[in-house]
């Protein structure tokens, strides 16, 4: 009992002696372990709250579209529906109407005008019984609300101009509705219009309402062109969806039956659950590794450093087992220490996730407990290494002879070290001698910060691979005219009549007739797309080209990402189903080959364009649903949406670039992210470059006192200490560098590609991430001895240089 309180005593003389380095390494187990915890929980968070939100508000198993610009009677979908052999498999079926508008959503101190959309469904018996909704602040509507100019506003687009709770609002044509709360509904927990990129709810102001209200406003009472339906569990989708499309040709328009799966707000959301987790895995697993192997390192120096006094100890008389339990009661400590540490970490880092995730992802309710079960796999790490680390020098010491455990380190000094010559003057190669005296050393060393750089790199090089995408999707709308403005209309209306009456407005200087409609190219797996017809000729926009002839204007001009998934060359021929006008209201959906003629390097996979001259081929010829146009000299935007509101059949107004601006500021919301993985990074290598340092000073302090009762001053030294880390700092960067490109070339790629197909990444590192980079990887690193100068100055000399007292 006495020699374990002896030993206890010891240990704690120990830890007040190594305090600063037992604190460091303490943290970068906690770095590593709750760092680890924190970025691996959230997968689970987001799988159990989507789960959970998908099902309480019964997000849709099937959704039936009617072709653009068609509709029919209230009553006509559902009732084929329940026609089709497997309708008792049917446990919810809505009928809706959905309809283009203009928001205006302005407030005193800001002018907020943007496109939205009205969706109307049944609020009868405490409905709708499929994509119910959830009020965040207000009230939702009843069916007392049928018929009443009375709306509520979609969540996201209310938050990011900080409307009020209630209040009210403009529709197109000027007319004013209430809005009675702000409420989210599946289709909606992010913002993902059709055609366009997600995360675009600073342009889109979605609004859901009673549908006797949506017929109303649309001026269409008793008309649909929507349906969605949920399934018993167990049934089998595709089967009752081509029961659905058999059903369905009985209609006098096309109709399309889409699943949850065709929904990118759905799919952005669920399916890239595995494919996040898997890249928040390997980034996790990297700092982990980066962090118990930097522990591991530095405490086996540690231990290392009593190799001298186990000696001497051994000299004395004391039993050898005794003197090993000293050096791992300190290891206890670091360890106990490290994963207590953790749980804070992990759960800064969790909280800081989880906040984030709040805010951009407005579920209802979001479950985001600590994940103590993954915690404690990688405590159970965090608590074995620093024992290990301590083992190996400590066995070491205690089975040799006790004179050769006092003797002091010769490691790497070797026969080959003391014949190869190195040019320069003795304090210039020291540095580089050391490093070459201990290579294991050094790798662990520039493998730790090199993993904690990978990690860093990662997390920038996706968000500026993400940017550049958007920066080449803006200057790709932008073309040669930075002012134009996309409008588009409430149906398919006469070029002349509609073209004069824009024409017409004070801030308007020329328009330009368009089409927009949705299609698909027919292919093994479909690809959805937007076909934008224009005057490809002489109008005032065309796509930038990056293959084929931009004079041919027969076919069909698709994203550079759609050919390589489809495989298909310019000049070669695409089966494009569209829709087809077959009445003055009707569509009909047709397939039509046509020839590659050219592709565009726009990343968004969806958008093709076919000359205006090409209209015929759906039966469209001189009828519009859009315009380009610039507006007169004098004039903003702003002017032009503000004059262009009052038009009811204008649904919405547009800059070119509000897409790509609403995209790059939801982006910024991540910022969070990237600054906290910033500061981790920076701590784990100040950390790492720290210990690295102290231990030096301390294992070479015969070395320096020395040189200091020769003479040598202090700045020498601390000279060739900063010189060491800087080698240290250059080659972890380098390999930060390579392998944190490597890294996001995986996520672009490969990772990527199967969570956002429709988009195309490119691998990229910009100079401000490599700025960071180097910052964090040799400006820190090589500043980090001087942390111990101090201790350099007070060195005592005489006691240093003693072997024995």
């Amino acid at each position: 009992m006495t020699t374990l309180r002896l030993l206890l005593r010891w240990s704690w003389r120990d830890l007040r002696s190594h305090w600063a380095k037992v604190l460091a390494i303490a943290l970068v187990i906690a770095i590593g372990t709750g760092g680890y915890a924190g970025l691996t929980s959230s997968a689970e968070w987001r799988r159990v709250s989507y789960d959970l939100n998908y099902g309480e508000f019964a997000m849709y198993d099937l959704r039936v579209d009617l072709a653009t610009g068609s509709f029919v009677s209230d009553g006509d979908i559902a009732a084929l529906v329940f026609t089709i052999p497997s309708a008792e498999s049917i446990t919810g079926v809505e009928e809706r109407l959905i309809v283009p508008t203009q928001v205006d959503a302005s407030t005193g101190d800001e002018i907020v005008l943007a496109r939205g959309e009205i969706t109307g469904s049944d609020f009868s018996d405490g409905g709708p019984s499929v994509n119910s909704h959830f009020a965040h602040t207000g009230r939702l509507l009843t069916a007392d609300d049928a018929g009443e100019l009375r709306v509520m506003l979609e969540r996201s687009f209310a938050r990011f101009y900080e409307l009020p709770a209630t209040g009210t609002i403009q529709v197109s044509g000027g007319r004013t509705v209430e809005f009675v709360g702000q409420a989210t509904t599946p289709e909606y927990f992010a913002v993902a219009p059709e055609g366009e990129m997600f995360m675009t709810e600073a342009t889109f102001g979605a609004m859901f309402t009673t549908l006797e209200t949506a017929q109303e406003l649309s001026g269409m009472p008793g008309a649909v062109n929507n349906l969605v339906l949920t399934l018993a569990d167990g049934t089998d989708r595709d089967t009752i969806q081509a029961e659905l499309e058999t059903a369905l040709t009985e209609l006098p328009v096309g109709a399309t039956v889409l699943t949850r799966d065709d929904n990118l707000s759905y799919t952005s959301l669920t399916t890239d659950v595995d494919q996040d987790q898997a890249m928040f895995n390997v980034l996790a697993l990297l700092l982990f590794a980066g962090a118990v192997g930097a522990a591991f390192n530095l405490i086996h120096r540690l231990a290392e450093q009593q190799r001298r006094e186990i000696g001497i100890g051994m000299a004395l008389g004391i039993r050898p087992r005794v003197l090993a339990f000293r050096p791992l009661l300190v290891s206890a400590q670091i360890a106990i220490l490290g994963v207590a540490l953790g749980i804070g970490v992990g759960t800064l880092i969790g909280n800081g996730m989880a906040s984030i995730f709040d805010d951009f992802i407005p579920l209802p309710v979001w479950i985001t407990d600590f994940q103590y079960g993954v915690f404690a796999r990688v405590a159970v790490i965090g608590l074995v290494v620093p024992f290990v680390a301590s083992a190996i020098p400590v066995w070491r010491a205690v089975r040799v002879r006790p004179i050769e455990a006092i003797r002091p380190d010769l490691t790497g000094r070797g026969s080959m070290t003391g014949r190869r010559r190195t040019i320069g003057n003795s304090f210039s190669v020291i540095p580089l001698r050391n490093l070459r005296r201990t290579p294991r050393r050094t790798a662990l060393t520039i493998a730790g910060i090199a993993a904690a750089l990978i990690v860093l790199v990662g997390f920038l090089g996706i968000m500026d691979s993400v940017f550049q995408a958007v920066d080449t999707a803006e200057v790709e709308a932008v073309g040669s005219e930075s002012d134009r403005i996309s409008v588009g209309l409430d149906g398919f209306r006469p070029i002349a009549s509609e073209v004069a009456a824009v024409e017409a407005a004070d801030s308007v200087a020329v328009a330009e007739p368009r089409l927009l409609l949705a299609g698909s190219i027919v292919a093994e797996e479909d690809i959805d797309i937007f076909i934008e017809l224009a005057d490809l000729e002489n109008g005032m926009w065309h796509p930038t080209l990056s293959t084929g002839d931009g004079g041919r204007l027969d076919g069909i001009i698709l994203s550079e990402k759609a050919a390589a998934d489809l495989g298909v060359s310019v000049g070669e021929s695409v089966t494009i189903r569209h829709p087809q006008r077959v009445g003055a209201t009707s569509f009909a959906f047709v397939d039509t080959p046509l020839p590659l003629t050219a592709t565009h390097p726009h990343p968004v996979r969806s958008l093709a364009y076919m000359d205006l001259s090409r209209a015929d081929q759906f039966n469209l010829a001189g009828i519009t649903n859009g315009m380009n146009l610039l507006p007169a000299a004098g004039f903003s935007t702003e002017d032009v949406q503000v004059e262009l509101f009052e038009l009811e059949q204008v649904t919405s107004v547009q800059s070119v670039t509000a897409v790509t601006d609403a995209v790059r500021d939801a982006f910024n919301e991540l910022l969070g992210i990237i600054q906290m993985m910033v500061f981790v990074v920076l701590l784990l290598a100040l950390l790492i470059a720290f210990n690295t340092s102290s231990i030096n000073l301390e294992a070479r302090a015969r070395e320096h006192a020395t040189m200091f009762a020769f003479g040598v001053r202090v700045r020498t030294a601390l000279r060739m200490a900063v010189t060491e880390s800087l080698l240290i700092g250059v080659l972890a960067t380098l390999v930060g560098v390579a392998g944190g490109f490597a890294m996001v070339w995986w996520m672009t790629q490969i990772l990527l590609t199967e969570t956002l197909p429709d988009f195309a990444l490119p691998a990229i590192i910009g100079t401000g991430t490599l700025v960071a980079v180097v910052i964090m990887g040799v400006v820190v690193v090589t500043m980090a001895p001087l942390l111990t100068v101090r201790r350099m100055r007070k060195m005592d000399l005489p006691g240093t240089l003693r072997l024995v007292e």
